[in-house]
């Protein structure tokens, strides 16, 4: 049964990911007690097919990894995460701390839901997750060979292809949503500068310079609205341009 904490509360739903089967169904045992939906993977590369799925619209809100799996882990899984799934809480867990770059906390194992409860609680985004704020360079490259080919290293190519999918198709719908949501904010384009840093987020753990650039100038919000038809048109040039690359790389191989 849920404890007492948990009735009445909406909890949250996590995908936990852990290459162990016994920690595995523990962790997720504990917390569908906790009154937390749970969804269960097995590993980095599974994981990210199934936000890879979620992210056309579930509502998960939080990942819980294992810090230390065989393939595709650490550092590289919540570059991953943070791409296909920008609104999620990524958090680390482990017995022995580690290098937890990319995630937004960490916890210790065996887990305590009552640990997690508080980091979720009291996690403060904006000084815990990794930057991706890039230098306003209009001749910034298209694409970091070195993030691009450290995520080669550790995804199959099709999981490496959903990941950069992802990231363009919520670049190109949120670019889509900014004229109305111009249209219904006030001067400061409020709307516009969150969608923008959603934007610049992804684009940057993906090592997307030029989108993550073009991103960062909408989000600031020095402009008059009647800038924002060509800070659009050149986020999905970005975005085309990287697109272009993509393929390039996909056929090279």
């Amino acid at each position: 049964m849920p404890s007492n904490e948990a009735v009445g509360q909406q909890r949250p739903t996590i995908l936990v990911i852990d290459d162990d089967e016994i920690s595995l169904a523990i962790i997720c045992m504990l917390l569908d007690a906790e009154g937390y939906k749970v969804i269960q993977t097995s590993g980095g590369e599974q994981a990210v097919k199934k936000a890879a799925e979620l992210a056309e619209g579930g509502d998960l809100s939080v990942v819980l990894a294992d810090l230390q799996m065989p393939g595709l882990c650490g550092r590289e899984l919540a570059l991953a995460m943070r791409t296909l799934l920008p609104h999620a809480i990524i958090l680390a867990m482990s017995a022995t701390p580690g290098d937890i770059a990319g995630y937004d906390g960490f916890l210790g194992k065996p887990l305590e839901p009552s640990e997690l409860h508080s980091l979720l609680a009291n996690i403060d985004l904006s000084a815990t997750r990794a930057s991706a704020d890039h230098a306003d360079d209009e001749n910034a490259v298209v694409l970091d060979e070195e993030v691009y080919l450290k995520l080669q290293r550790m995804m199959t190519a099709s999981s490496l292809a959903d990941v950069y999918e992802v990231c363009l198709k919520d670049a190109r719908n949120r670019a889509a949503q900014m004229p109305q949501l111009a249209d219904e904010d006030g001067d400061d384009l409020l709307s516009v500068r969150r969608s923008a840093h959603a934007i610049k987020g992804g684009a940057g753990m993906v090592g997307a310079r030029m989108l993550a650039n073009a991103a960062a100038r909408l989000e600031r919000g020095v402009y008059r609205k009647d800038d924002l038809p060509e800070l659009i048109n050149k986020l999905l040039d970005s975005c085309d341009q990287l697109q272009r690359i993509l393929i390039s790389k996909a056929k090279a191989c």
